[in-house]
């Protein structure tokens, strides 16, 4: 009996492995009027850690995208150099602030020569750091100074190093880390995004007869290496119970990973599908649309 019961725990708690469908597509910027400039350039940003900022910004400018080049064109501002669309300016600052904290530490109580052969907790004195750093980025048109993008992200860390401790953290080791944090959460807001994803597919077959069940149960099998396939066999499906939830979804992935965005749309509208799958869909439509933009020059 407890054989029995111990294998109907372990299928319970057993990972069930869902199947999804693979699509890659692309995503629009956070700030899309920022992201359609094709030329960026990095003003002053002011504060203690500005110009780690900007360098940082700098370096992830430079990495190469998907077709193997940098999205923005970068512009070294000068008087006699060409004019950047847009321009990055703002302000990053870090301060540490220190005070003494109590904490439970272990020490050693009793030694027999050079070991150690009893410890206990004791309160003792430690030192605390409290790090603060804020960063202001904005982006403004250069012909207009029309600002486009302006945002501020504060972070907060702490460092507490008590008698005994070995390796103290530095921070300013931990001030770099959040100037690189400040630098990715910028790329993250103006760089739209080409990428991989997956759509869990509905198998939910109540509504269905025995036949078209299991029909179904086996079409979503056939769907991970066969997709093609698998959405014909749902539209013909489809047709003879008009309607189903899980039909019209899976449909609606199916359009989805050809592309047809507005057929998609539908699809999920008519299947009761989540917000987020048409959201996701929509912004599908425009990042597809941005990046035919920006490729003809348009």
């Amino acid at each position: 009996m407890r054989i029995m019961l111990g294998l109907v725990a372990l299928a319970l708690t057993a990972p069930v492995q869902a199947e999804v469908f693979e699509m890659n597509g692309h995503f629009p910027a956070a700030f899309r009027e920022v992201s359609l400039t094709r030329s960026i350039g990095i003003d002053r940003i002011a504060g203690r850690d500005g110009m780690a900022l900007g360098l940082a910004i700098e370096a992830e400018l430079s990495q190469r995208g998907p077709d193997g080049r940098p999205y923005y064109d970068l512009i070294a501002l000068s008087r006699r150099g060409p004019e950047a669309d847009a321009l990055v300016s703002g302000m990053a600052d870090a301060s540490v602030r220190e005070s003494d904290v109590k904490r439970k530490v272990e020490q050693c109580a009793e030694k027999q020569g050079d070991k150690c052969v009893r410890k206990e907790k004791v309160e003792a004195t430690c030192l605390q750091e409290m790090i603060s750093f804020s960063s202001t980025l904005r982006v403004a048109g250069s012909d207009d100074g029309r600002i486009l993008y302006t945002q501020t992200r504060p972070q907060t860390d702490s460092i507490t190093t008590c008698p005994g401790d070995k390796g103290k953290p530095s921070p300013k080791d931990r001030i770099a880390k959040m100037v690189r944090t400040a630098a990715d959460r910028f790329i993250d807001d103006i760089m739209p995004r080409h990428e991989n994803y997956h759509i869990r597919l509905r198998e939910g077959r109540e509504g269905m007869d025995k036949v078209m069940g299991q029909a179904f149960k086996d079409s979503i099998r056939l769907s991970q290496r066969d997709p093609v396939a698998a959405c014909t066999t749902w539209a013909e499906m489809e047709r003879a119970l008009p309607g189903h939830p899980s039909l019209l979804f899976n449909l609606g992935l199916c359009a989805e990973r050809m592309g047809d965005y507005a057929a998609a749309e539908r699809a999920y509208g008519r299947a009761g599908a989540a917000q987020e799958d048409v959201t996701r869909v929509r912004d599908l439509t425009i990042g597809r649309d941005d990046a035919k933009r920006r490729a003809t020059g348009g």
